[in-house]
């Protein structure tokens, strides 16, 4: 049996489509997969509603009706587990989880507690099942869902992909370092807690400043590793999932980088999407930072460590809690997107001024009896104004073609170009 799923990156979309955007170009490649997958990283909801303490970066609140246009591209599933998801906490959780069950979309990745947070969504095809788990690795920890215990209730929020990370560091720089520690006692009220119990010792041979563990070592760097629970947690959500259907999509949101720029995946994020594939999922898309990142073809599946966005709309926001102007600094009487040029202007112009934030990838996977095929890459480019997505000119294409080959190095995939149209190499 053959199955063809289609999947793009972030969609923030905070206005509604305007009439003169054309969505015909898209929308025929998108509407031709049996699985037409969406990131949805903003909340919705109609009502007035709490903003958190924290945010993904920026509040992103949109109505209720902005799904809809989003839904015009064809799409038939969604994955929710992002840092955007708890901007709003539990009202604005659940008034998107509502939103999405009125439109019968299928969603995944948050919930009213761990359980369903983190189980599996089906989409139902003629040509077979399949499930959509979504995770993020990118969150404040008070946005994680969470068991029941006792009579206790579950927590809501979204379902966490944790890890760990080392800092190895060279002899001299660890002895500057536990100088540094003493002289300053940044580390006393820590250290009186692990004392206590109260806080875990760091791990065996490591240093524990402030939040970070640094290991000496003649090889200097960052070393992740992606919390156990968490992987098995996922590893049987795939399986459970493959006793009913026919293929497994899992949707990945991190923001964590491997060194200084976006366009490099973590550790833990390889480690994870691997595992994932191992465990018997059909193909890993990643979503999060807002550049594209490499392809990987793991045993014969896919690996899509970011897609980048597909809607780029994070600069029109209507409201924003006043945690934001105060931590600016900004003045009152200014309207929300008026505090977020403010802070663009205090910096190199921000998300928004990077060309590189506006260049993406749909793929299109065509799967016989659970192996890929074939894939194929639609390059995309999205206005920088608008943020919105068209399908990218030759021209375009060429650089996203050429941008993706470099960063595809790391893994080995070879991709080809043919008329705008980008397809990935299979064995």
């Amino acid at each position: 049996m053959k199955q063809t799923i289609c999947s793009v990156g972030d969609a923030i979309l905070l206005e509604k489509l305007p009439d003169n955007y054309d969505i015909t170009p898209i929308k025929s490649i998108v509407e031709k997969a049996d699985v037409r997958l969406f990131n949805l990283e903003n909340v919705l909801s109609d009502r007035a509603i709490y903003g958190s303490t924290y945010c993904g970066g920026t509040w992103l609140l949109a109505k209720e009706d902005t799904l809809d246009s989003t839904l015009r591209f064809g799409f038939n599933g969604c994955s929710f587990a992002n840092n955007h998801t708890m901007d709003f906490s539990y009202d604005g959780l659940f008034d998107t989880l509502a939103a999405a069950k009125k439109r019968n979309l299928p969603i995944c990745g948050a919930g009213k507690d761990l359980e369903e947070a983190s189980d599996y969504t089906v989409i139902e095809t003629e040509n077979g099942k399949c499930a959509l788990i979504s995770i993020c690795a990118t969150f404040n920890d008070a946005a994680r869902a969470g068991h029941p215990s006792d009579y206790l209730l579950g927590r809501p929020g979204l379902n966490p992909l944790r890890f760990s990370v080392e800092y190895h560091i060279t002899p001299e720089h660890m002895k500057a370092l536990k100088e540094i520690s003493a002289g300053t006692h940044i580390d006393g009220r820590r250290n009186r807690s692990r004392m206590g119990g109260y806080t875990p010792m760091p791990p065996e041979g490591c240093f524990g400043f402030g939040e970070y563990n640094f290991r000496e070592s003649e090889v200097e760097g960052k070393f992740s590793k992606v919390n156990a629970v968490d992987m098995a947690r996922t590893e049987n959500t795939i399986q459970k999932a493959l006793a009913v259907c026919d293929s497994v999509i899992v949707n990945i949101h991190s923001h964590e980088i491997k060194h200084d720029t976006d366009d490099e995946p973590d550790d833990f994020l390889i480690e994870f999407c691997r595992k994932c594939i191992d465990a018997g999922a059909s193909a890993v898309v990643g979503t999060g930072t807002h550049q594209l990142k490499a392809i990987e073809i793991y045993k014969n599946k896919p690996i899509f460590y970011s897609l980048g966005n597909f809607i780029f709309q994070s600069d029109l926001v209507f409201c924003m809690p006043d945690d934001f102007r105060e931590k600016y600094k900004l003045p009152y009487g200014l309207t929300a997107k008026q505090q977020v040029a403010e802070r663009a202007k205090r910096g190199n112009g921000g998300l928004h001024n990077d060309v590189n934030n506006f260049r993406s990838l749909m793929p299109f996977m065509t799967f016989e009896n659970g192996c890929v095929e074939r894939i194929v890459l639609y390059p995309l480019r999205l206005d920088m104004h608008t943020g919105l997505p068209a399908l990218a000119d030759q021209a375009e294409a060429q650089i996203i073609f050429d941008y993706l080959c470099d960063r595809n190095k790391q893994f080995g995939t070879v991709i080809k170009i043919n008329d705008s149209v980008i397809e990935v190499e299979l064995q």
